[in-house]
């Protein structure tokens, strides 16, 4: 916590930069043309949305639910890391979107925040971002700082919340910025949303879309039909959510260096993350290496370049995988295009959740439809035919919770923190999986991150009584939902 401290004391300086001298007049002695007065609003947002990337393309929940593997040198594939820092997420991310909102509240910096959109919309924006956040960091770790975070040195050591109660806070959150939205400008800096036309609407709809993700989490500790979960996921659907391919929510990189597909550059340097054995035999199913039942394997993967143009995935192992050309790499039109997008939200993600709400009796409609539906989003997502789809469709038809799990799992390729919260949820019901010989951090598939050493350090209080509520600080302990 004490990099969020330090970064709070920036911000109050710059931001008390401009009343600094009121009992004094010295003209414009000390103002520098060169630099603002406050904090550019645009550049907050900027800061903030591109500091996100690492969320979208981060490798260790790929490794956890075995969508991937290492190469030569075996680290994520055997757990290596047990404890992981939070504090990126409210330095780099946290802190730039409630400057944001601040700076759009208080009445001596609002007139200046205009130039850069509505008020209104920005502060909307910057709490959907911050919801989405908070939900990734307590989906990681479990209790975090939330209702006390983000306050400086008003309040340096922040209890941890409860997930049950982080959840609360941020549905309250994103029915109210949605109700903020007014039909002024959005926001400038913004580099997720850059059409102006429909910024504010896409907005929306990943709010809504956001809410429902966040509903369905829930779904173990509140299955009932008309029920809380239920309540919030049929609220997100009827205010709009993803209906196609076309609105898929992307992460857009560009070929600058600096902010191009993270995926591009590992293998700028490092032939390594296989696509893993586990998942390349689950899309293998009763087929053969050079014919898989699952026609996605050619969309998610390379062949072998020795072996003779099969599909082979690596071992999820200590031993490693020595000699990587035996195995199949992630495709070609990810590892080796700067501007291949990460993915927030897809139609598949949403058409599956729709299933499955439909299988609990929270909406009206067919399982088995909406399950189809998602099948064919994901097919169509990653450029398989109609005809095809349609096949592989009736092949799998819709039976139980098991079969959305299982399909769900293959939609999720390359979400890796997606893909690793539904394995969790799911629980038996998941695609199963064996934990790797030789895992060093923990018994089990991971659970959960633990606290970084700096938690420790600095916030010991309330690290204690977390663990206390939660359990262990290990990878093996549930979260919440997952219980």
């Amino acid at each position: 916590m004490k990099k969020i401290v330090i970064t709070s004391i920036l911000a109050l300086i710059t931001a008390l930069v401009s009343v600094s001298c009121d009992n004094a007049d010295f003209g414009d002695t000390n103002l520098n043309p060169n630099y603002p007065s406050i904090a550019n609003t645009a550049s907050l947002l900027t800061g903030a949305e591109r500091s996100m990337s690492p969320i979208l393309t981060a490798t260790e929940p790929l490794c956890y639910v075995q969508y991937i593997t290492n190469g030569q040198y075996p680290k994520e594939t055997i757990y290596d890391v047990v404890n992981f820092e939070y504090t990126s997420n409210y330095v780099s991310i946290l802190n730039n979107l409630q400057a944001v909102i601040n700076l759009n509240k208080d009445a001596a910096t609002a007139g200046a925040a205009l130039a850069n959109g509505s008020n209104n919309n920005q502060i909307a924006v910057a709490m959907i971002l911050k919801a989405y956040v908070f939900q990734h960091i307590t989906d990681r770790w479990g209790m975090v700082p939330y209702t006390g975070a983000l306050q400086g040195l008003d309040n340096a050591f922040p209890k941890f919340d409860t997930q049950e109660a982080i959840y609360d806070g941020l549905f309250k959150d994103l029915t109210d910025a949605v109700a903020l939205m007014d039909a002024g400008a959005g926001p400038k800096g913004d580099v997720i949303f850059t059409t102006k036309a429909t910024q504010m609407s896409e907005w929306k709809r990943f709010a809504n879309t956001l809410k429902l993700n966040m509903a369905m989490r829930l779904s173990k500790r509140f299955p009932a039909a008309g029920g809380y979960a239920a309540t919030k996921f049929v609220e997100a659907l009827n205010a709009g959510t993803i209906a196609s391919n076309a609105q898929n929510f992307t992460y857009p990189y560009i070929t600058d260096e600096a902010y191009d597909n993270p995926w591009e550059d590992r293998f700028e340097t490092r032939t390594d993350y296989l696509v893993s054995e586990p998942f390349v035999n689950l899309l293998i199913g009763t087929g053969t290496n050079l014919a898989p039942q699952d026609p996605r394997l050619a969309k998610f993967a390379e062949k072998a370049a020795n072996g003779g143009g099969i599909y082979k995935g690596g071992l999820t192992s200590a031993v490693g995988n020595t000699t990587v050309a035996n195995y199949s790499f992630i495709t070609n039109t990810i590892i080796k295009n700067k501007t291949a997008p990460a993915f927030f939200y897809t139609y598949a993600q949403v058409s599956f959740a729709k299933a499955e709400a439909a299988s609990l009796g929270w909406i009206p409609g067919s399982a088995a439809t909406f399950y189809a539906e998602g099948i064919r989003a994901s097919m169509a997502q990653w450029g398989v035919a109609t005809a095809t789809a349609d096949a592989y469709v009736l092949q799998f038809p819709y039976v139980n919770l098991k079969s959305i799990a299982y399909q769900k799992h293959i939609a999720l390729y390359m979400q890796g923190y997606e893909g690793w919260n539904e394995w969790r949820r799911f629980g038996n019901d998941a695609v199963a999986l064996t934990v790797p010989a030789g895992a060093i951090g923990s018994a089990t598939i991971p659970q959960r991150q633990a606290y970084g050493a700096s938690v420790k350090t600095l916030n010991l209080e309330n690290y204690n009584a977390a663990i206390a509520t939660q359990g262990a600080d290990k990878m093996e302990t549930k979260v919440w939902w997952a219980n």
